[in-house]
């Protein structure tokens, strides 16, 4: 590798690692001392918890799935059977509750206004965005033309999963979820309803 690709690189990565740890960053070299957590710490601390909880769980059980002979054709097991991407809603969780926890490590008077906490909210909107909109990786990847292998090997079962399961935000209940909700709270877009219906089409068409 050439030692300017190697640099360019290189560096990218230490701005990507940069960016996610801005809270941790601001909360290290903040001044403010506490003898022990508020009410508010200990609830962002928890929910942080629980969304590494979330991903950690959500990747054995998918490995358990895999070395099982993948039944079923698709993960539909433990926390699977709530979301079709828990893993990336435990990455995504658990930076918004960083950034969350890290207000009261505020020097401002107005913590709620201070303009370098706001500045932190650069990470999970960062870690959103590479999950979210990279076509690489995450939704974009994992909801694209790759759905096609389930749409082949088992049509009904996946379009029942994927109308009762919330793309991302784990929950119960989600087919009576009103179409609005859908597609604003629980981001379920219409580019990832388009991409459902061509590869149907594009089904039909090959029989």
């Amino acid at each position: 590798m050439k030692p300017l690709t190697f640099f360019v690189y290189w560096m990218a990565q230490a701005f990507w690692v940069y960016l996610i740890s801005m809270p941790l960053l601001f909360i290290n070299s903040s001044s403010v001392k506490q003898s022990d957590f508020a009410a508010y710490d200990i609830a962002f601390a928890t929910l942080f918890g629980c969304g590494v909880l979330v991903e950690i769980v959500a990747d054995i059980q998918k490995a358990w799935w895999v070395r099982s002979g993948r039944p079923g054709h698709f993960c539909s097991v433990g926390v699977w059977s709530f979301s079709r991407h828990p893993n990336y809603f435990g990455e995504i969780f658990q930076w918004w509750c960083l950034w969350a926890f890290a207000q009261s490590s505020s020097e401002s008077n107005r913590s709620y206004a201070d303009p370098l906490w706001w500045a932190c909210i650069v990470s999970p909107l960062f870690t959103m965005h590479i999950l979210l909109n990279m076509k690489p990786t995450g939704l974009c990847n994992a909801e694209g033309e790759n759905l096609q292998r389930y749409y082949d090997k088992c049509p009904e079962h996946y379009s029942a999963y994927r109308n009762s399961t919330s793309i991302l935000i784990p929950m119960i209940g989600y087919r009576h979820v009103p179409m609005l909700l859908k597609r604003t709270i629980f981001l379920t877009s219409r580019s990832t309803s388009t991409s459902q219906r061509r590869i149907t089409q594009a089904r039909r068409k090959a029989n």
